[in-house]
């Protein structure tokens, strides 16, 4: 399996990369979000709102091993790395868990 790193915008919750138009999502209004990928965003919500990030990993991982991006453990390392970074995923600041 070819490693291909990804240039370009991706979703800031699962990091899919957007390579056309119907990969994006879409906010209330119809238009498109710059921001989020049609699996995860639609009509200006989100498509699971209660997923946790781990879930979310887990749901990427299965993915990219399913269409055999990489190996589980490969996609797991890269998730776990990028996954906390993403515009989904920040902390806002002053909120302890």
């Amino acid at each position: 399996m070819a490693i291909v790193e990804e240039k370009g915008p991706f979703c800031q919750s699962c990091a899919l990369p957007f390579k056309k138009p119907e990969d994006f999502g879409t906010e209330a209004n119809g238009f498109r979000s710059n921001d989020y990928c049609h699996y995860c965003y639609q009509r200006g919500t989100f498509t699971d709102p209660a997923i946790t990030q781990a879930a979310m990993i887990d749901r990427c991982v299965e993915a990219m091993t399913k269409q055999q991006i990489m190996p589980a453990a490969q996609a797991r390392a890269l998730m776990t790395s990028v996954l906390p970074h993403l515009k989904r995923w920040q902390q806002p600041v002053g909120v302890a868990f």
